[in-house]
């Protein structure tokens, strides 16, 4: 740890070291392309309603979200604040759809909304100017621009803030690249991107997995998809190819939650669980609609699914040994008032992109991060210590490697020096034994659901390409850059599922 750390950090470190031995089970849940004041932003109000407890300890507590008529962006020169509620617009008359259409997410885009030019010079600083310019070159239209700057607030989505009131929230977790899906989540399961900075590559990542980790230190895993078209990390991971069956559909997740203190462990939660939403749509033969809250699903479906989740280790007969995480992937392009750091630890294998521009230097967007737990103070807002490294998504894998005490020798563990530089969560387990949380309340969704998301006729994202593009080549062993050329041109939910059919060309 950095010398700056005070002595009520070093206390707390203390503390976690007891907290994390009453832990058995982590559970992580990832979503999809939120920032953190589109979902949280209004979680606190610094000068009314502050947080309890910071970590590490500032007094007065404070909360970095977002202020009314405070942070904006200008558009033909006037200023658009960041605001709540969502509402209606004309591209999208549901206002749990906001913002409709997908906003931009690729690299290029990204760093425009961060710092309004697409090719900072030392100059340009991040003034986070750029997003509502950049939305105004979507299919939004003029008239409907401004909803970028329009957030959720506890009002709005309930569930996400109920627990992020109730436990701890993390207001200081970026993305680990200024980009897209594929290579944020990437970097949660190996601490790198295997080179990529976008999602338009359609590629299988080719290096190993802290799965592969902890299937060779003999540690129990699992990864649970909501999905019937398979597992977004199975799809993504060659090396995974082996372990088959350690994929799940997602109702054995709850039924594991269930059992009692004293089952066997096939029974029970592994030590590391990794939870997916449901990516692609019913036109896929699944059913029910995309819940990951990607823009522009109805978030309400997203809110529904988590409240699901949580509802499951809530009543699990052994929550007290169980640590739920949620977090986000990457911000989708929504608005973020909080500029992402620089001097990131560059990833091991491929410290470079594979276009040789970007060194991974610097970190993406902010997204919402909560941890759950009996050991976690209510009220709690987490950030890394001054001197440290940001949490980004490595901080699981960082986290899983002292927790486990995996060793981390050459060839035994994750190479890269993104992880070996990120906080860990155990700081914010702060409660002892005998004195835990017991007042885990009763959350559920007062969003309304409706069926304005439910058409043939959707636009696919990248994401959803993505994984069609991979369920593809499990299906054909058909060469990878044909099936991406043909992924690439699908339009909407019906052109997806007609693509995925056995008899598709």
């Amino acid at each position: 740890m950095p010398d700056g750390i005070g002595g009520f950090q070093k206390n707390i470190l203390f503390f976690v070291n007891m907290g994390m031995e009453n832990i058995e089970h982590l559970v992580v849940l990832m979503f999809e392309n939120r920032s953190f004041d589109n979902l949280l932003g209004w979680l606190y109000d610094d000068e009314t309603d502050p947080p309890k407890l910071n970590i590490p300890n500032q007094t007065p507590p404070i909360f970095n979200g977002l202020k009314p008529n405070t942070y904006f962006n200008l558009l033909d020169g006037e200023q658009v604040f960041a605001s709540r509620p969502p509402s209606s617009w004309p591209s999208c008359p549901n206002a749990n759809q906001v913002p409709t259409p997908d906003p931009q997410e690729e690299f290029d885009k990204v760093t425009f909304q961060i710092f309004g030019t697409s090719s900072p010079g030392s100059e340009d600083k991040a003034y986070m100017s750029g997003f509502l310019k950049n939305y105004s070159t979507t299919e939004a239209g003029n008239a409907s621009v401004k909803q970028i700057m329009q957030s959720y607030g506890p009002a709005e989505a309930n569930v996400i803030n109920g627990l992020a009131r109730n436990f701890a929230v993390c207001d200081g977790w970026f993305a680990s690249v200024p980009s897209q899906t594929w290579p944020n989540r990437g970097f949660i399961h190996t601490g790198s991107s295997d080179g990529h900075v976008n999602n338009d590559d359609l590629e299988w990542y080719h290096i190993p997995t802290i799965f592969n980790v902890l299937e060779d230190q003999g540690k129990l895993w699992e990864v649970f998809f909501n999905s019937g078209i398979n597992s977004f990390t199975y799809l993504q991971f060659p090396y995974l190819g082996g372990l088959r069956d350690h994929f799940h559909d997602y109702s054995d997740f709850e039924e594991r939650c269930k059992a009692q203190p004293d089952a066997d462990p096939s029974q029970k939660l592994p030590e590391y669980s990794f939870v997916e939403p449901r990516f692609l749509s019913g036109w896929f033969g699944l059913g029910e609609q995309p819940n990951d809250y990607h823009p522009p699903h109805n978030i309400c479906r997203g809110e529904q699914f988590l409240a699901n989740v949580y509802r499951a280790i809530q009543k699990s007969p052994y929550r007290d040994k169980i640590m739920f995480v949620v977090t986000f992937d990457e911000h989708g392009g929504c608005y973020d008032h909080v500029p992402p750091p620089t001097g990131a630890q560059a990833p091991q294998p491929c410290p470079l992109s594979r276009d040789g521009k970007f060194k991974f230097d610097r970190f993406g967007v902010r997204v919402p991060a909560i941890v759950v737990s009996s050991y976690v103070e209510p009220g709690t807002a987490f950030r890394a210590a001054e001197g440290e490294a940001p949490y980004d998504h490595t901080s699981i894998a960082a986290t899983l490697r002292d927790w486990l005490k995996l060793d981390s020798g050459p060839g035994k563990f994750l190479p890269s020096p993104r992880i070996a530089a990120a906080p860990t969560l155990d700081r914010v387990l702060i409660r002892e034994k005998g004195n835990e949380n017991t007042n885990w309340p009763d959350i559920t969704t007062t969003c309304t659901i409706d069926g304005s998301d439910i058409s043939p006729d959707m636009p696919l994202n990248d994401v959803q390409r993505g994984l069609i593009a991979a369920a593809k080549m499990k299906q054909t062993h058909t060469h990878p850059g044909f099936v991406n050329m043909q992924a690439k041109q699908l339009k909407t939910f019906e052109h997806g599922a007609s693509f995925l059919q056995p008899d598709a060309s």
